[in-house]
């Protein structure tokens, strides 16, 4: 028996769910890295272009980087502008607040939005396949559901003794 196969065997269902979603993750980040090399573009500037892709009211970087984009403020303006400069995306002067820029993708921004979408649901269609009756519709609704009750209640800091 394999080490893989023993830490599966004697771990944890706990351990075993957050290695699979690891896994998947790990499967998210390699297709952002395929299709953004494809396309010239980095990693983040990937991440950056499928959140607002996923999250069309994210329209400043303010509001981006309240999607869980886990970037910073500066890193945000670079990948906007990244993006803009390579013709994905426009932003113009918010005239509610002169100190904003809000975001549109451009045709070209959703085409790869798109791609990456359609590549990672390819990719969880393979992995699952092998799981008869599974249902990846009902798999994503329930993830929703888990990671919306996460972040409503946040495992509490633990305090340190001085």
């Amino acid at each position: 028996m394999s080490t893989q196969e023993t830490f599966l065997y004697n771990a944890d269902e706990s351990f075993t769910l957050i290695n699979a979603c690891y896994a998947i993750t790990e499967q998210y980040r390699m297709i952002l890295s395929d299709i953004g090399k494809e396309n010239n573009l980095s990693e983040n500037e990937m991440l950056v272009l499928v959140h607002l892709a996923l999250n069309p009211e994210a329209c400043t970087q303010k509001k981006l980087q309240a999607t869980n984009l886990h970037l910073s403020v500066s890193s945000i303006c670079r990948m906007v502008e990244s993006l803009r400069k390579k013709g994905y995306l426009t932003t113009t002067l918010d005239e509610n607040d002169r100190r904003s820029w809000i975001i549109h993708l451009e045709e070209q921004g959703v085409r790869l939005a798109d791609v990456f979408r359609a590549s990672l649901h390819q990719r969880l269609d393979d992995i699952f396949s092998e799981i008869p009756g599974f249902d990846l519709d009902k798999l994503v609704a329930t993830m929703s559901r888990a990671s919306s009750a996460a972040h409503a209640h946040p495992y509490p800091m633990r305090q340190t003794a001085l």
